[in-house]
């Protein structure tokens, strides 16, 4: 097989085990629960979120070099996604001044911006907040290179170097928890 065939192999391969990630995963549906604002976080309105490409995300980590950086990729329409955000900005909480930073990488469609913000209004996420240019398909999945599924981690030390990556791969024997997120971020803050 010459180069070019191995790279159309590879990139068929990749998005068939996306797909069987996202149906394995349950990540197969909107989330469309409804929020009173009277049930939002006080500083809900200092919460914002930007439509970035591959070249915007890249220079939001430029910006945060000289911190620990941790990135959680999610979308709304993946349950899993849903259920573990309050633990990324639990971690943010925790240790951000220790040097933490977050970064969160919405995959739904740019035009779900005001879900997206709700969701991150609801959920207290006051950090750095981006939104795929790509929405959730296979470009968004090459242009941040995405290895699994979402939820994905991603975990930088203070130079910008990538050290931890977590997503979900439905061949492992074990998936990641919550609890390797947080031994990656502590590692890397001492």
């Amino acid at each position: 097989m010459n180069n070019r065939a191995t790279n159309g192999f590879m990139r068929l391969r990749l998005i068939v085990l996306l797909l069987a990630a996202v149906v394995s995963t349950g990540c197969g549906y909107r989330a469309t629960e409804a929020v009173p604002e009277s049930a939002l976080p006080s500083d809900a309105d200092s919460i914002s979120v930007s439509v970035a490409n591959i070249d915007e995300y890249r220079a939001t980590l430029a910006r945060l070099r000289g911190k620990v950086v941790l990135v959680d990729f999610w979308a709304t329409w993946c349950p899993s996604c849903v259920v573990q955000f309050p633990h990324t900005v639990e971690l943010h909480k925790k240790y951000a001044g220790r040097g933490l930073a977050v970064v969160s990488v919405s995959l739904d469609e740019p035009d779900a911006e005001s879900q997206v913000r709700k969701f991150l209004r609801r959920n207290g996420a006051s950090f750095d907040n981006l939104l795929s240019a790509y929405g959730g398909g296979v470009k968004a999945i090459e242009a941040f290179g995405l290895s699994g599924a979402v939820p994905c981690y991603r975990v930088y030390d203070r130079s910008g170097e990538l050290r931890h990556e977590f997503a979900v791969d439905p061949r492992a024997a074990r998936q990641f928890g919550p609890a390797d997120i947080d031994a990656a971020v502590v590692e890397l803050l001492e």
